[in-house]
């Protein structure tokens, strides 16, 4: 970015749009086709339950997300103290995103919906980022509820000034335990519904 001259262009924002394209677009188109090619079904014939099934493909996404930020961050600043202190934030967003594709996954019935859905919520999350600086100051107390605004500021500061934006860092905190509770809520009810269609193919036989 340095030696184009777009340094305007935060290093921040392009490591969270690894985090929402990785996170967001792996996870939930993913999930969708595993039920619609039952292979989710094939899964749950294993020892895992369907809860342990989402948790390993997200630890699997995880890894990617990570792989691609860190590949973002060295690439433009070469290994330094502020890549160990972006560390938190890197996780911290990777995971909350791949909560949001998975509840996209679980929740969208098609794959082309949920292409579209997924698609559509990771360029807002984006946009959102890249846009929210020019606006009046007194919006930030509003875009601060969105997760992307949160983890893109927390890493913005640790690189360029190494503190930690306390506020940020609780809202980010926030939505990862409001999307893990939704994620279980969901994980539930849908292993429920399994259940219940396996005992009426059971009494179909």
């Amino acid at each position: 970015m340095k030696d184009a001259g777009i340094e305007f262009l935060m290093l921040s924002v392009w490591i969270l749009f690894a985090q929402v394209m990785v996170g967001i677009m792996l996870t939930g188109p993913n999930l969708i086709e595993e039920r619609e090619g039952k292979t989710m079904d094939a899964l749950l014939c294993s020892p895992l339950n369907f809860s342990q099934i989402i948790i390993a493909k997200g630890i699997t996404i995880l890894i990617f997300s990570m792989i691609s930020q860190v590949a973002v961050y060295l690439i433009n600043r070469g290994f330094d103290m502020g890549f160990v202190r972006v560390l938190f934030p890197m996780i911290l967003g990777g995971v909350v995103f791949i909560e949001i594709g998975a509840i996209i996954g679980l929740k969208i019935q098609s794959s082309k919906n949920g292409s579209a859905v997924s698609a559509v919520v990771m360029v807002l999350l984006f946009l959102i980022v890249s846009v929210y600086p020019s606006l009046p100051k007194w919006t930030y107390k509003f875009f601060l509820l969105l997760p992307s605004v949160d983890v893109s500021e927390v890493m913005t500061d640790l690189i360029d000034t190494g503190k930690v934006l306390w506020t940020e860092v609780f809202f980010g905190l926030g939505w990862l335990v409001l999307l893990t509770i939704l994620l279980i809520i969901i994980q539930n009810k849908k292993q429920i519904r399994m259940i219940d269609q396996s005992i009426e193919t059971r009494k179909g036989c």
